[in-house]
Order: C-alpha cells, then sequence, then structure tokens
C-alpha cells in the first residue's frame, strides 16, 4: 500500500509540473523592453485596468510577435501579452484593445473577445489564451517585460 501512495504522488508531481501548454503564438528571439512610467505614455499604467500596447522597441525593431500589449490588471497586477491572435496567429492581425476601459481586446478577424483583467482569456471562437510574457517590476516606476 505504501508502495502504491509513493507512486501515485511521484505521478502526480510529475504530471502537474510539467508544462505541457503551447503557444499558436511563435517565440520570438530573445528580448527585454523597459516601461518607465513616469513617461506619459506609459502613466496609465499605475491605474489598475488600464494598457497600452507597442509594437516597435527604441531601435524600431518589432516587439514580440504582433507587439506586446502591457497593462496593469485588477486582478492580477501588472501584466504583458503578445497582441497576436492566437486563432489566426499571424503578426499582421492583432487585437485591439477597447477603448471603454473595460480591460478588453479584440480581434479584428474573427471577432474573439480577450479578457485583460483575466490572464487574457477568450471569448468567442477562440480557446486559447493571450500569450504572456513575464513582468519584473523595478522600483515603482520601471518594468521590464521579457520573454
Amino acid at each position: 500500500m505504501r508502495k502504491a501512495f509513493v507512486l501515485l504522488t511521484l505521478l502526480f508531481v510529475t504530471i502537474s509540473c510539467g508544462d505541457s501548454f503551447h503557444s499558436s503564438i511563435p517565440n520570438v528571439g530573445n528580448f527585454v523592453f523597459e516601461v518607465d512610467m513616469l513617461q506619459a505614455k506609459y502613466q496609465p499604467l499605475r491605474i489598475s485596468g488600464q494598457f497600452v500596447l507597442e509594437t516597435k522597441n527604441k531601435f524600431n525593431l518589432p516587439l514580440g510577435y504582433g507587439g506586446i500589449i502591457i497593462g496593469n490588471s485588477y486582478f492580477n497586477g501588472y501584466c504583458a501579452f503578445d497582441a497576436a491572435c492566437p486563432v489566426e496567429a499571424s503578426r499582421d492581425i492583432v487585437v485591439k484593445i477597447s477603448a471603454d476601459g473595460l480591460g478588453k481586446a479584440v480581434c479584428p478577424k474573427c471577432k474573439t473577445e480577450y479578457d485583460l483583467n483575466n490572464n487574457g482569456a477568450p471569448n468567442g471562437v477562440g480557446t486559447e489564451y493571450l500569450k504572456k510574457y513575464y513582468v519584473n517590476i523595478s522600483g515603482q516606476d520601471k518594468l521590464y517585460i521579457s520573454n
């Protein structure tokens, strides 16, 4: 009985620790993007529920696969997602952040709506969440987005 318990525990740990999710959005080369919230464009990020889209870095190079949505989620704090719609998986089809301030983004082609306040959860034809990126906070004014 004890051996069976140990085997089941090992099986559970192996299954629960594995990361089997693979996004339909391709990985891009390593990048780090710095966000200075003292800059006017990023000051809204200090308020929960606000999101900003960035497509290029200061060297005019593309960010992420379809751009990066950076935000301050009501539920999860600072977060970042790739702006490419997982249904379309194309650099040319990126979600648009709704102007109503509700933390939604909609794909212009498949019309799937993504809840940016809820980890990029889909509502519509899409079943895959938006691809997430890492966010590191430095002090009160800097965010570093990376893959």
